[in-house]
């Protein structure tokens, strides 16, 4: 089972929840996060730093290489936001606040499936559709074509 980690940024006034998938890496490989508001003023690209929207993942590099092998890759090769892109450190969701608000959303909805399951299935099919248009206007990382492995 892949876990999650919830880690406040720099500036304590956020949180963001980051999911391990595959199995392969934890919490000791993140080192900070910014929000938007604590990421300003940092425009210094780093392997370590992949930004999305104006957050910031920080990873622990040495910690994370220690995995290169058990990620298919090597060491050399590895930066943060390849480790973001291939889901071994990256949002729960599409955002890093996006598991609480998709479920304070989506409970709104379920009052609904109570007494129109009808009405409700057709809401949950357009807050979906409008969720995914709102999430690609807004430029967030996963939600931008990538380009095709050969």
């Amino acid at each position: 089972m892949c876990q999650s980690y919830r880690k406040r940024c720099v500036c304590e006034k956020n949180t963001a929840e980051i999911f391990f998938g595959k199995n392969v890496l934890d919490e000791r490989c993140v080192s900070r996060v910014f929000c938007p508001e604590c990421s300003r003023g940092i425009d210094i690209p780093d392997p370590c730093r992949v930004w999305d929207n104006g957050w910031i993942l920080e990873l622990d590099m040495e910690t994370v290489s220690e995995k290169a092998l058990i990620m298919g890759t090597v060491p050399d090769r590895i930066t943060a936001e390849w480790v973001f892109d291939e889901g071994f450190a990256t949002w729960v969701g599409i955002t890093p606040d996006d598991a609480r608000t998709r479920d304070r959303e989506r409970d709104q909805l379920q009052r609904l499936a109570k007494t129109d399951v009808r009405a409700y299935l057709q809401a949950m099919r357009e807050w979906g559709i409008s969720r995914e248009k709102r999430f690609i206007k807004e430029g967030w990382r996963k939600m931008k074509a990538r380009p095709a492995v050969a």
